[in-house]
This record gives C-alpha cells, sequence and structure tokens, in this order.
C-alpha cells in the first residue's frame, strides 16, 4: 500500500501546483481605460495582447484630431508620475494605433508601475492628452 500511496500523493501534489501556476499567470489580453489629461477632450482604451514573446498594442481614442499624428510611449510610472520611456509606440492617427513590442510581457508591464500616454504633437511633446496606467482591474 505504501508503494501505492507515494505515486498518488505525487499525482496530486503536482495537479495542484500546476493548477497553483496557472492561476497566477499574466492575462494573454489587457484592455485599461485610456483617460483624457489636459482637457482634450481623447479618451479610449489601449489593449494588450499577448502573441508569443511579442506585445500587440491597439491603442483607441475617440476625440483625437483626424490629421495630427501623436506620438505615444511606454513609460516607467503611473499617469499621476510618468517617468521615462520604456518603449516607443506607433504614432496614434486619427484615434488608432497599433505596435508590436518586441520581447516584453504583459506579466513584466504589470509589475510596474508603468503606463501608456498620448503626447498632443511632435511639436508639442510636454502636453499629454491621454493616459493608461497599465494595471489590472
Amino acid at each position: 500500500m505504501k508503494a501505492f500511496s507515494l505515486p498518488v500523493a505525487g499525482f496530486i501534489c503536482a495537479t495542484f501546483l500546476q493548477g497553483t501556476s496557472s492561476a497566477a499567470a499574466s492575462p494573454s489580453t489587457l484592455t485599461v481605460p485610456m483617460l483624457e489629461q489636459n482637457g482634450s477632450g481623447e479618451s479610449g482604451t489601449v489593449t494588450l495582447t499577448q502573441q508569443g514573446r511579442d506585445i500587440k498594442v491597439v491603442i483607441s481614442l475617440k476625440g483625437a484630431p483626424a490629421t495630427t499624428p501623436q506620438p505615444a510611449h511606454i513609460h516607467e510610472g503611473a499617469c499621476a508620475n510618468i517617468k521615462g520611456v520604456v518603449y516607443p509606440l506607433s504614432n496614434v492617427v486619427n484615434g488608432q494605433s497599433t505596435t508590436i513590442v518586441k520581447n516584453a510581457t504583459i506579466g513584466s508591464l504589470l509589475k510596474g508601475p508603468q503606463a501608456i500616454n498620448v503626447h498632443d504633437s511632435a511639436a508639442n511633446l510636454g502636453k499629454y492628452v491621454a493616459c493608461a496606467d497599465i494595471k489590472t482591474n
């Protein structure tokens, strides 16, 4: 009976640990609200999708200008205290931007604090028009 109990106990333990690790795993998709800043009238969402070793970042803003490209970045810090750029993103044009961030994971961004912000324009980088803190709800 003892010879049988050890393999069964090992199986139960391995099954429990496997279930625990998947519960603590990073999400494969994360959508966070992008909030208006500085009276811009621009707000929307950012959706992060893990694609293998990369993250697809999709910014969707309402109220954005139709023709002015707006620089966007992932920064260290939260929206209330933005710090240095971690990853540059494609400019937001007509309220839309899609970027593939190479060799990054949603889990690494969630260790943060990190935030995604959008600038008014390349000529006015000091004015942020929208920002999203990267965190789970």
